[in-house]
């Protein structure tokens, strides 16, 4: 008995001191697990989704490093236009994810009974406002950044006669064409601008056939703003010879490389910093649930995308004026005005004033 307790106590101390020295070299464990569910639609538009979907892995990446959390993101992908997509945004909201981040318009209707049905979670909502105790809008100052890529497009045109394409009539992409319509009236009063509207983000071909009918009016620049529908309006601007400037993301860095000799620059939402801010003050607990807040070119938020393509082909004087009102905007001595706050009557003029 005496021999089997010392041998029994012996492997007791060694596995004791095992254990300890193992505890000692490995990293303690994080504190809680996050879950955040995001839902997009449309994956594969190398623009609005792919962006937001890439820097929320990132952020998966960049929080494993992190002492206190592991964050776990779910992609739902809603299979918009079919008769199950109110049954699967509802499933999308019964997951377990503590955040759920929408990117999704067509899930902004049943957003706020859904957020009070569900008051334990908390939803962020991404290009739009929406009123709850557990919601918080983060929107981009697209306007501002699509200022810039007006007055670019402006100075750029040998006809006088610029367009853009959008993916819906919905405020978020008004704001662009807004901003659009500024920029080049300050660089040219008498630039006239083309606004088309797909009807949603995803028919490419319909993106085609709107940039062409643009090109054939006059015009020698499109502006895409129109999801994966806007990859027509690329392909058309490069089977055409003309150019065209790219959304969200830079687009020039995805496209096909037959492609992107036709993109003259993008104009960017910087889902990085946009997401890195939110999950940041979410995690520490200081996100404002029940408010909004927005981001634009004095956040670092929004921009053009200056690549190889903008330095050779944007005359150096462009680029140059193209700082200065940067700066301008971002100091607040330019204010770009938004179409969140027109009435839709306002916008219609405003687009019919610019008409050719």
């Amino acid at each position: 008995m005496k021999k089997l307790f010392k041998r029994t106590f012996a492997v007791f101390t060694a596995v004791a001191l095992l254990t300890g020295c193992n505890s000692g070299s490995s990293s303690p464990a994080k504190s809680r697990d996050v879950k955040i569910t995001v839902m997009v639609d449309n994956l594969g538009d190398t623009s609005y989704n792919d962006g937001i979907v890439q820097e929320l892995r990132q952020s998966e990446e960049r929080y494993k490093s992190s002492d206190e959390f592991n964050l776990f993101v779910n992609v739902f992908e809603m299979q918009t236009g079919t008769e199950n997509e109110q049954a699967e945004m509802e499933l999308a909201f019964q997951d377990d994810s503590e955040l759920i981040i929408i990117a999704n318009q067509r899930a902004f209707p049943i957003l706020e009974p859904a957020a009070a049905h569900f008051p334990e979670k908390n939803f962020v909502l991404i290009d739009m406002e929406a009123t709850g105790a557990n919601i918080f809008s983060a929107i981009f100052n697209p306007n501002e950044a699509a200022y810039l890529c007006g007055f670019l497009a402006a100075k750029m045109s040998e006809t006088g006669i610029i367009g853009i394409v959008i993916g819906q009539d919905i405020p978020a992409l008004h704001d662009f064409a807004v901003g659009y319509i500024q920029g080049a009236s300050a660089a040219d009063l008498n630039c006239k601008v083309i606004v088309s509207t797909v009807g949603n983000f995803y028919d490419a071909e319909i993106g085609y056939e709107l940039a062409e009918k643009q090109f054939e009016r006059g015009a020698d620049i499109c502006f895409s703003v129109a999801g994966g529908a806007g990859l027509g309006c690329i392909k058309a601007a490069s089977d055409l010879g003309y150019y065209v400037i790219g959304v969200d993301i830079d687009q020039a860095e995805h496209v096909e490389p037959e492609l992107k000799g036709a993109i003259i620059t993008s104009c960017l939402k910087n889902f990085d910093m946009l997401i890195a801010a939110v999950l940041d003050e979410y995690l520490a607990d200081n996100l404002n649930f029940g408010g909004a807040r927005r981001f634009g070119l004095k956040e670092g938020a929004v921009g053009i995308a200056r690549n190889q393509n903008y330095f050779s082909m944007v005359p150096a004087e462009i680029q140059a004026e193209i700082d200065e009102i940067e700066e301008k905007i971002s100091s607040g001595d330019v204010r770009v005005r938004s179409a969140y706050e027109m009435t839709q009557t306002e916008i219609d003029d405003l687009f019919r004033s610019v008409r050719p």
